[in-house]
């Protein structure tokens, strides 16, 4: 199924910051607190990265976040938003900005039409 530039603009993707991680009580997956950007808007989202990662290298790595998913409970906590991701070895890999950009920016396409970018 192919989708159009605009339908794809649709998902609102942002830069995000990790904060602080805690292994879920029940399932041993990761929670994440994480920083888009806005004052007193950080959210919680739950993933299962303890095969590619170790907690203590997650703090402080900028992600991309799918903002507009609806939420779900993973045993009994909340998760808010989707965390991109792609696999090697079929592991998790986090997909990150290559460069230090501001939070809450927004991810977009790109192709050979003019984009104007907001922050």
């Amino acid at each position: 199924m192919e989708i159009t530039p605009n339908y794809f603009e649709k998902i609102n993707l942002k830069v995000a910051k990790i904060k602080a991680v805690k292994k879920h009580p029940q399932t041993g997956d990761y929670v994440l607190l994480i920083d888009i950007g806005a004052v007193g808007a950080d959210k919680q989202l739950v993933a299962d990265l303890k095969k590619s990662y170790k907690m203590e290298e997650l703090v402080g790595k900028q992600i991309i976040y799918a903002q507009n998913t609806e939420p779900i409970v993973v045993e009994g906590i909340e998760s808010i938003g989707l965390l991109l991701v792609t696999s090697k070895n079929s592991k998790p890999v986090l997909l990150c900005p290559e460069k230090k950009v501001t939070l809450g920016a927004k991810v977009v396409g790109l192709n050979n039409k003019e984009v104007g970018f907001k922050e």
